[in-house]
């Protein structure tokens, strides 16, 4: 595909390669644009491509960012800092993936402390008093979520994660 003007016949193809992997579920336009660049298409095409598709209403970074903020914050797996770098890996800025999670947090009505204790409570670290090493295990999966200081600090209920002890 070296031809440096696109036909309607490449554009077609990469617009149906787009949506093809949007059926699947919904992408940033760096997620698409780096599909059509590996299948080959040449930069012309590939963004006459996405331009179609944006026109269509399949192609929006804000909605993308939105949802799939809220997403992640609904399952309680992540807290804000995680769905924030997940939102980057996707192509978004860092503004804009910080703009999604607030805007998600608000919408989900995300609590960062009982989605914490939601992470803790799956991995059989919650409801009993953890020793030092348990507690250190504790802080460094949550720092590991996404989940703030401040957040762990309360939920852990002191600022040390790191085990003290003789034996270390």
């Amino acid at each position: 595909m070296d031809s440096e003007d696109s036909t309607p016949e490449e554009v077609r193809r990469a617009t149906d390669a787009c949506l093809r992997l949007l059926a699947v579920r919904a992408r940033s336009r760096h997620e698409l644009l780096t599909a059509l660049e590996r299948k080959g298409f040449p930069e012309p095409v590939r963004e006459a491509a996405l331009e179609k598709v944006k026109g269509w209403g399949y192609l929006d970074d804000e909605r993308f960012a939105r949802e799939r903020a809220a997403v992640l914050l609904q399952r309680g797996k992540y807290g804000p800092q995680a769905v924030r770098q997940r939102l980057q890996a996707h192509g978004l800025s860092r503004e804009e993936a910080h703009a999604a999670v607030s805007a998600a947090s608000e919408s989900v009505e995300f609590d960062a402390e009982a989605a914490a204790r939601q992470v803790l409570e799956r991995r059989g670290l919650l409801g009993r008093t953890l020793e030092p090493k348990e507690k250190a295990r504790a802080g460094r999966l949550l720092v590991s979520r996404g989940f703030s200081s401040d957040v762990i600090q309360r939920v852990l209920g002191d600022g040390t994660l790191e085990p003290s002890g003789l034996d270390d």
